[in-house]
């Protein structure tokens, strides 16, 4: 799965939010839906194992998504992720080889089907759109105050709108997600990814002896959505040379049944190749025209 691909995605689904008129959050996947004439209906709460679906039958789509997860912001994130589906180029047909019903398991779940990246970071860029992700931050260091913040404006998870955070805002951070003593996935910033030779930690690896993995052995911290700090550094996560000291901010994530950790630090300055990035938005909004497509 190529970066370009995936920046691109993200920045269709961006546009998406544009052209609907949203200049503020929340962003509403559900209204969007419906300006397309896309049927919505929850699954019942027994039936567990995906977190959502697209269905083309003719000329008719319907979604439909999971809700044995009490969270708000999974579900919007769900039909978001399906809508990716819907508006990305090559993605009607993709699924349309196979059967006329798609079943997702959206959320930043780092698998390897190219087209379930491309609807999680389109359903991103939808529901937090850079611009709006940056007047939320301004220049200010991301933390976990800050992601529960956005969290609670665009009305998404912690965990997608950490990423998000990660991805939009020139302070070092890294994001990651786990669950007992094993990492589930991990996502950092680019600038954060510059601060040494970092060893990628790699989904079911063992979490390194820290504030997380003391966290995770009490299970009804997890379940009560509790919150702990402590001080690590860079080399504990990443097995690199730095010592770098570390902010170790963690919380519960209740009946979705992870832990979210955010490293960073005070310490650590802006991303001295940020005008990279201007660089490859413009690169970004010249392809485009040949990305975008809808039914």
């Amino acid at each position: 799965m190529s970066k370009f691909r995936i920046q691109m995605a993200r920045r269709q689904g961006e546009r998406k939010a544009k052209e609907m008129g949203y200049d503020s959050f929340p962003v509403d996947p559900f209204a969007i839906a419906e300006a397309e004439d896309i049927t919505i209906e929850p699954k019942k709460a027994d039936q567990v194992g995906v977190s959502g679906g697209i269905i083309f039958h003719n000329d008719n789509v319907g979604i439909f998504y999971a809700t044995n997860i009490k969270s708000e912001g999974f579900r919007r994130f769900t039909v978001a992720h399906e809508l990716g589906h819907y508006f990305l180029e090559g993605h009607p047909e993709e699924i349309l080889k196979i059967a006329p019903i798609h079943i997702s398991k959206a959320g930043f779940s780092q698998g390897t089907n190219s087209i379930e990246l491309e609807a999680d970071h389109f359903a991103s860029g939808l529901l937090m759109p850079s611009k709006l992700v940056g007047d939320v931050f301004g220049g200010s260091k991301v933390g976990l105050d800050a992601i529960v913040a956005l969290s609670s404006l665009a009305e998404c998870s912690l965990t997608a709108s950490a990423i998000r955070a990660a991805e939009c805002c020139d302070y070092p951070m890294a994001v990651i997600v786990s669950s007992g003593g094993n990492i589930a996935y991990a996502f950092m910033s680019e600038s954060f990814k510059k601060l040494d030779k970092l060893a990628f930690l790699r989904k079911g690896s063992p979490l390194p002896t820290t504030t997380t993995l003391q966290f995770n052995k009490d299970a009804k911290n997890v379940a009560h959505s509790r919150t702990t700090c402590g001080e690590t550094s860079l080399a504990q996560w990443f097995s690199c040379n730095r010592r770098l000291s570390l902010d170790e901010e963690v919380i519960g994530l209740g009946s979705y049944g992870y832990t979210l950790t955010v490293l960073s630090s005070e310490e650590l300055a802006v991303d001295p190749d940020d005008n990279d990035q201007d660089e490859e938005e413009q690169l970004l909004d010249s392809w485009t025209p040949k990305f975008a497509h809808g039914r």
